[in-house]
């Protein structure tokens, strides 16, 4: 009987996973990946980073594609916070990638405007006339999340001539 040699990393995962894990620790996995929340203090990267790790950790164990691309994408968005889920979803994002990019989006333009109001409080600049102006921002902000959704949307309805 020839004896077969490790050659790369990935071959070595893979006999070490078949050799150490069994089936509780896949449905651990699978567990934990359908329940994954973006946690209320940690941020949208902190969260992809849970989410693609335990992705990943899914991936080593299966033979096969366990889930979907639109599997992925819809526990991706199901994980996030609320506001953010009401926020990605009405985008319609086709792939993980476009969903990604509209939470990061979203998260950075509302975290400017808190950064904004946090460091006139800070150095003691607020008024009244400050904090409606960064209230006006957020508004902004909204406003044009909601009108990017509708563009979207009034285009996938609209067909090609």
């Amino acid at each position: 009987m020839a004896t077969a040699y490790i050659t790369n990393i990935s071959e070595f995962i893979d006999v070490f996973l078949q050799q150490f894990t069994d089936n509780n620790t896949s449905i651990t996995l699978h567990n934990h990946f359908c329940n994954i929340k973006q946690e209320t203090s940690k941020t949208v990267i902190t969260y992809l980073g849970r989410f693609n790790k335990l992705f990943r950790q899914i991936q080593q164990l299966e033979t096969n594609d366990y889930y979907s691309d639109v599997q992925i994408l819809d526990q991706f968005i199901a994980g996030l916070k609320d506001k953010l889920i009401k926020k990605v979803r009405p985008h319609a994002p086709e792939d993980l990638t476009t969903a990604i990019k509209h939470a990061k989006n979203y998260k950075i333009a509302i975290e400017e405007a808190n950064h904004t109001k946090l460091v006139n409080l800070a150095i003691g600049k607020t008024s009244l006339a400050a904090e409606e102006k960064i209230d006006q921002l957020a508004k902004k902000v909204e406003s044009y999340f909601t009108n990017q959704q509708q563009q979207q949307q009034s285009q996938r309805y609209q067909q090609p001539q």
